[in-house]
Formats: structure tokens, sequence, C-alpha cells
């Protein structure tokens, strides 16, 4: 009796170690599907496919489709790291004492943000008229651009919708992947032309 009590706890500690073994597994092939996602973006392939994320994350396509049942969901953890990565930034306290210096601030700051963001944006880009989640997060995206903006500007500038559509257009991540990407200017040349657009609204303002 002794022996079968000893060989169903062994049974069972089998079992559970197996259990334990496959959840491990499951979670390493979910990281490296993520990282694989993620490594694709940054490296300038900005609409990667399943099958091309399963070789670099040298995975099955069936594990990717098991993680991720439709392609949007691996787009919802890309989307919480890049918040991850980039919200202290956005949310840090300002440190200018006048609304005419915080905007050259936000001039700074949204720089590096659009900076870091920007392959990842785009990727989103690419796919958000298929997907109503991208779309959401875009539109999210734009809301909280000008969200901030406004929050900054001051309440005679946001009353006038050339003046506040002035700022979100130049403080806007558009005009920077524009003038990253369309126009292939430099970190520093793109940041130092929003800022001439910004000088020159604020002189008119």
């Amino acid at each position: 009796m002794s022996e079968i009590l000893e060989n169903s706890a062994d049974t069972a500690d089998m079992a559970f170690e197996s259990e334990d073994g496959r959840k491990r597994r499951s979670e390493r092939s979910r990281e490296q599907i993520v990282e694989a996602m993620f490594d694709l973006v940054r490296g300038g392939e900005l609409d990667p496919g399943a099958a091309r994320i399963a070789e670099v994350a040298n995975v099955s396509l069936r594990t990717v489709f098991r993680h991720f049942e439709e392609v949007d969901g691996l787009y919802q953890e890309m989307n919480r790291r890049v918040k991850e990565d980039v919200m202290p930034i956005v949310q840090a306290p300002f440190n200018a004492t006048n609304w005419r210096d915080t905007v050259r601030e936000l001039v700074d700051r949204r720089s590096e943000v659009f900076e870091r963001i920007m392959p990842f944006r785009v990727c989103g880009s690419i796919r958000r008229f298929r997907s109503s989640f991208l779309m959401q997060g875009h539109q999210d995206f734009v809301a909280m651009e000008r969200s901030i903006l406004d929050s900054v500007l001051p309440e005679e500038v946001r009353a006038n919708i050339v003046f506040e559509a002035a700022f979100d257009t130049a403080l806007g991540f558009d005009t920077w992947r524009r003038l990253r990407q369309d126009r292939g200017l430099s970190f520093d040349e793109a940041k130092e032309t929003v800022r001439h657009l910004v000088e020159a609204l604020l002189k008119s303002v």
C-alpha cells in the first residue's frame, strides 16, 4: 500500500514538473516572439508578417499564432512596451515657468519621444486601416498630443483655431516623420527645423 502511495506521489510530482516546464517554455516562446517583432521593426522592417516573425524568433509559425491568435495581439504587446519606454518622458513636469519657454521645452521633449517611437508608429500606421485596435491607438495618440499642447498654450492662443492648429502641426508626429523620413534630415536638423517653425509662431502671437 505504501508503495502505491509513493508511486502516486511521484507521478503527481512528475506531472507538476511537466506542466511547469511547459509553462516556462510557453513564456519563453512568447518573449522571443515579442523581441523578434521589436528587432524587426527597429531594424526597418515596418510590416513584418507572421512567417518572418517566426523565423527571427526561431519558433514555428504555429507557435506565433498560438500565442497571438490575431496579429493585433502582437501589436498590443508592442504598444504596451513602447508606452513603458516613453511615458516617463511624456509625463515629466516641465521646468519652464512661462508658456513660451514651455513650448520650446516641448520641442526638445517631443523630438526625443518621436525619434524613439517613429518606427513603431509607422509600423502601426501601415496596418491601422485594417485594424480597429490600431486605428483607435492612432486616434488616442493624436488626442494625447493635442491635449498636452493645449495644457501648455494660453487660452487666447487655444481660442484661435488657426494658431492652435499651427502649433499642433509644427509639434506633431507627422511633421517629425516627414522631416526625418521624407526629407532625410538628421535628428539634429529635424529638431532645429521644428524650432524655427515654433519660434516663427511664437513671434506671431
